[in-house]
């Protein structure tokens, strides 16, 4: 026996009943799958479907949290819902001949491709790069002395007071403050 597998998502619907293959494939949803056992199989997708030569079909699919849904009708409460067995495993194969029904508990939102979102593709990163690498080679550079400890004029302020303006002090290149203290006030004790 020989294995297929479909990634492709209008091709992967063509191998499942039509409301699955339009509604679960490529989709991101609350879904159930009522098996040949009675059990509900919570999922929230259908990603690949595997094709044997002999018809068998699998789906792999990502499973949602166990347990009834919110808002399920009375008829339903009484089934056992199955889901993810211990945190952070979502995936599983299903076999399609086990599945007898599929049911929506919650609607659908479609599932964007890698390559369908709003990333830069590289030529816009790379642009983007150039331009950023241009601003900083043009910038006017600073002097590796403003910022040396002699040329900070400013102190720590004892409890209770605002802290004391800080300024920095033109350096011996003749640079200019970057930024001008206040005025002080006088204090009275």
């Amino acid at each position: 026996m020989t294995w297929t597998r479909v990634p492709d998502v209008d091709e992967a619907a063509t191998f499942l009943p039509a409301w699955i293959g339009r509604r679960l494939v490529g989709l991101h949803g609350r879904f159930g799958l009522l098996l040949t056992t009675g059990d509900v199989l919570r999922i929230t997708s259908i990603g690949v479907v595997h094709h044997s030569s002999d018809g068998v079909i699998l789906v792999d699919v990502s499973l949602d949290n166990a347990g009834v849904p919110e808002g399920a009708d009375l008829a339903w409460r009484s089934k056992h819902f199955l889901g993810m067995p211990v945190p952070g495993a979502t995936m599983a194969t299903v076999n399609l001949a086990h599945v007898v029904a599929t049911v929506e508990f919650l609607a659908s939102l479609t599932v964007d491709s890698p390559g369908a979102s709003d990333a830069p593709t590289p030529a816009e990163v790379v642009s983007e790069m150039s331009r950023m690498a241009d601003e900083v080679s043009n910038a006017k550079p600073v002097s590796s002395e403003a910022s040396l400890p002699s040329n900070v004029k400013g102190g720590v302020a004892q409890l209770g007071e605002s802290p004391p303006p800080i300024e920095m002090i033109a350096a011996t290149s003749g640079g200019e403050p970057i930024k001008k203290a206040k005025k002080d006030k006088k204090r009275k004790k």
